[in-house]
């Protein structure tokens, strides 16, 4: 279990932190995206933030890879359930 989670995280650390060719978000601040993952806890709550809050993946390309992996965790970690953003 102690596995599974280290390389969720690891993915998902990853992915925020690889620079990335596609449109960046916006920069500076944006308070309207905070806490949109505030009713997820553990690993739902770590991948809901790398999609929608650090990656901002609503924003990016329909076809970036990174994105493609944090969404896919995050249904696999919520149950199926889809990103808030």
């Amino acid at each position: 279990m102690i596995a599974k989670i280290a390389l969720a995280l690891t993915v998902v650390f990853l992915s925020i932190a690889a620079p990335s060719a596609a449109v960046e978000p916006q920069t500076g601040r944006d308070d309207s995206r905070a806490g949109m993952c505030a009713g997820f806890s553990d690993l739902a709550f770590a991948f809901c933030v790398a999609v929608c809050e650090a990656r901002a993946c609503d924003l990016q390309p329909p076809d970036d890879p990174r994105c493609a992996v944090l969404r896919r965790g995050f249904e696999r970690v919520s149950g199926g359930l889809r990103a808030p953003c």
